[in-house]
């Protein structure tokens, strides 16, 4: 009888334990639809300045006071804010359980992620060098002008990809966007 007992309590808790463990489980692969659209969506608005774009808004934030230790270059800039926040972000969304409905939105966020990344370790990181060794404007306006051409299409062609499907991702899951008026 106590044998018995022990059996069942053993078999109860092996039971109470493969349930908790598929719970668990279960609760950590399934993301809300507003953290796909957050994290795949929204979060690329920070990629949203690009090429000729990026530089310019990186001298409005120099002649605005707001360079830091950590942010005094183009350079550090680029590296310690741009790159390192693309990084950050791209893993939110790799880290996403692609079901059937957000994996093309993954997918799509993944792809503009690694173009940005690529393009910032490479191209936007000779035109920022550029500019901290205070180049001529010419130089470094004709480098711009040479990342624009080489990248730029290849950028909005993935951006608006990202936002044609998030919008219809948001309206099939009830999340309202406010689009800015640019």
């Amino acid at each position: 009888m106590k044998d018995q007992l022990l059996i069942s309590s053993a078999r109860l808790m092996t039971g109470i334990l493969c349930l908790l463990l598929v719970t668990g489980t279960g609760c950590n692969l399934v993301n809300s639809p507003g953290e796909y659209f957050d994290r795949a969506a929204l979060n690329t608005n920070m990629l949203s300045r690009f090429g000729s774009e990026y530089f310019r808004t990186y001298v409005k934030y120099i002649k605005g006071g707001a360079g830091t230790n950590d942010f005094n270059t183009c350079e550090k800039y680029l590296r310690n804010y741009s790159i390192a926040s693309a990084e950050r972000n791209l893993k939110k969304v790799q880290d996403l359980y692609p079901n059937e409905e957000a994996a093309p939105l993954i997918n799509a966020s993944v792809a503009l992620h690694v173009y940005v990344l690529e393009s910032y370790k490479t191209d936007h990181l000779a035109i920022a060098r550029m500019i901290d060794k205070q180049e001529s404007p010419e130089v470094i306006n004709q480098a711009i002008e040479a990342l624009d051409k080489k990248s730029y299409a290849g950028f909005a062609e993935k951006y608006d990809k990202v936002w044609e499907i998030a919008g219809v991702y948001a309206k099939n899951n009830g999340i309202k966007i406010k689009e800015m008026p640019f």
